[in-house]
């Protein structure tokens, strides 16, 4: 998810969410790599002008790198059974 190559992060993010999906734990360090690479294209604006979409940088990958992030809770906290 490090590449520089939106093509390459749209892929390999599609692989670790599948991967994820099933175990977590063994995927925890996705959720670093996921949450700086939505700085990057979000505050950062490191995007290339051929993935802005209506001035939205990237939305496609945003969107996979929110769902990714979705399998782990928060740092400091447990998921309880309600």
């Amino acid at each position: 998810m490090d590449d520089p190559d939106m093509g390459v992060t749209l892929s390999v993010t599609s692989l670790v969410m599948a991967l994820a999906q099933d175990s977590p734990e063994q995927y925890k360090g996705s959720y670093v790599k996921a949450a700086h690479r939505l700085k990057r294209i979000i505050v950062d604006g490191d995007c290339a002008t051929d993935y802005l979409y209506y001035k939205v940088p990237c939305p496609w990958i945003q969107v996979k790198l929110l769902r990714l992030l979705q399998y782990f809770p928060p740092s400091g906290r447990t998921i309880r059974n309600i």
